[in-house]
C-alpha cells in the first residue's frame, strides 16, 4: 500500500508541474519564461529519478553517471549562453 501511495503522490506532484509549466506559457515573463520552465523540467526529472530509476537505493555508478551528465548539460547550457 506504500508504494501505491507513493506513486499516486508522485503521480499528482507530475501533474501540478505539468499545470505550472502550462500556466507559465501564458505569462509574458520575458527571458524568465525559459529559466522557469527549466526549473520546473528538472523538478519533473529528479521525481522520475528518484522514483521510478530508483536511483536513491541503487549503488554509486548510477549516481556518478547522472551527475556527469548534470555537469556536462551545465557546460553546454554555459557554452551556449556564452555565444549570445
Amino acid at each position: 500500500m506504500s508504494h501505491i501511495r507513493t506513486l499516486i503522490v508522485a503521480y499528482l506532484g507530475l501533474l501540478a508541474l505539468l499545470a505550472l509549466t502550462v500556466g507559465s506559457s501564458f505569462l509574458d515573463l520575458g527571458g524568465l519564461n525559459s529559466a522557469l520552465n527549466l526549473m520546473i523540467a528538472a523538478a519533473k526529472a529528479a521525481i522520475i529519478a528518484t522514483l521510478f530509476m530508483r536511483l536513491t537505493s541503487e549503488g554509486i555508478l548510477p549516481r556518478l553517471a547522472v551527475a556527469a551528465t548534470g555537469l556536462w548539460l551545465a557546460v553546454l547550457f554555459g557554452l551556449t549562453l556564452i555565444g549570445q
